[in-house]
């Protein structure tokens, strides 16, 4: 278990961190770039992308993907 937890804790926690604050800025500019998406949705997105770490991000482009026309 110490292994698993000092790995984790260690160069591979670091790269999970950065790929989070990536995820959640590249997911903050198309929320509120996207046009499509009104004020009270793109709150309720931010707040959704904030809070939930990597699952946030992604659940908003994939919803945002599906949704999309064309």
């Amino acid at each position: 278990m110490y292994i698993i937890t000092s790995a984790f804790s260690g160069t591979v926690g670091f790269i999970f961190l950065i790929l989070w604050v990536l995820l959640v800025f590249f997911a903050l500019i198309s929320i509120f770039r996207n046009s499509n998406v009104n004020r009270d949705n793109k709150f309720l997105w931010f707040i959704i992308v904030v809070i939930v770490p990597i699952v946030g991000p992604l659940t908003y482009w994939f919803w945002h993907s599906v949704r999309q026309p064309g």
